[in-house]
């Protein structure tokens, strides 16, 4: 059994049809990568020999079972066994939770067991484009000083949709939470936490070329194992939201870069894991957690102001456009 040189982790909770999907173009639009485990000519520098670990999150939906009546050969790994076990090269390794215990500490679970020099990140909400994993794998592996790198992420309608940003702090937090960078010439004078797409009024141009970035999403997050080596895994105590923001953090201030790279792409469906109100707490704890790690003791109580602030603001903002589910789940976050 060959040893992959790249491997990809995908955390699902309740996404069986998502799953399925995410799966079926992951196989069928990047055909330079191979899950057979077995020996490539090495003169065939088109393939990557690659693996596919699937951490479920206790799903009742039926997507353990999709998966091993899929036609993948599942190799099956407890959740207790998941710290030693080396398993053989197989199509796919499922490790099986009986809860969900969060994205970081799934994602934690996979990297524990994969067996590549890359890992990627991959949500089970997105469709593969045309090579667009080995794209991003060649552009990395062919730049030493970049060590996490996203590709370019679409919308259902193929508009990009913003992913990654720069580092939150008290002035582009407070920017963020009271739609001040929706106005002119603010983002160029605070470097937002959100940037916007090209097809927001602003006409931003952040995702329009390869660039680089603070953090990028955790759709698509593809990081080099000697990064992982230096700086850790995940943190934990993030259950969803911020973590990958806080991880790349970690990341740059050893040095390395983070990459945004325009020349692939994908569709991310967003929200399948996930409620409205529930990611609004998500992301309102990742944020508080962030401070209380990387900023000053006393920018911690004016971050949570602006947050109880912000969730006010649009609960108002809301009930006035009639939006009552949208002003439920920002009350509901409170």
């Amino acid at each position: 059994m060959i040893k992959p040189i790249l491997s990809i982790i995908i955390v699902s909770y309740n996404t069986k049809n998502l799953l399925k999907q995410c799966l079926e173009s992951l196989i069928k639009n990047d055909r330079r990568l191979d899950f057979s485990g077995q020996w490539i000519d090495p003169k065939d520098e088109e393939k990557i020999p690659a693996e596919i670990i699937v951490v479920d999150n206790g799903s009742t939906d039926g997507s353990v079972e999709y998966l091993l009546g899929s036609g993948f050969q599942v190799a099956g790994i407890s959740k207790s066994k998941t710290r030693n076990q080396k398993p053989e090269a197989r199509n796919l390794i499922l490790i099986r939770n009986d809860r969900n215990v969060g994205f970081a500490k799934a994602n934690n679970q996979g990297i524990k067991i994969a067996r590549g020099e890359y890992i990627l990140l991959l949500n089970s909400d997105t469709i593969i484009s045309e090579g667009a994993i080995s794209q991003t794998l060649y552009w990395l592996s062919s730049h030493a000083e970049a060590g996490v790198i996203t590709c370019r992420l679409l919308n259902k309608g193929k508009t990009i949709q913003a992913t990654g940003g720069f580092f939150p702090n008290l002035l582009n937090t407070f920017t963020w939470a009271f739609f001040l960078d929706d106005l002119p010439f603010i983002n160029k004078l605070i470097k937002p936490f959100h940037p916007h797409p090209p097809q927001f009024w602003l006409r931003e141009n952040w995702y329009n070329e390869t660039r680089q970035l603070d953090w990028v999403t955790g759709a698509f997050f593809m990081i080099k194992r000697g990064v992982i080596r230096e700086a850790g895994k995940l943190d934990e105590k993030f259950f969803m939201y911020v973590e990958e923001t806080e991880w790349c953090y970690r990341i740059k201030k050893l040095g390395w870069q983070v990459f945004y790279y325009s020349g692939a792409k994908i569709i991310h469906l967003g929200g399948g894991s996930g409620q409205k109100a529930t990611s609004i707490k998500g992301e309102n704890s990742g944020l508080t957690r962030f401070f209380f790690l990387h900023r000053p003791k006393w920018q911690l109580p004016v971050l949570k102001i602006i947050l109880k602030l912000k969730n006010l603001l649009r609960i108002f903002l809301f009930l006035i456009l009639g939006k009552i589910d949208k002003a439920k789940a920002y009350y509901e976050s409170l």
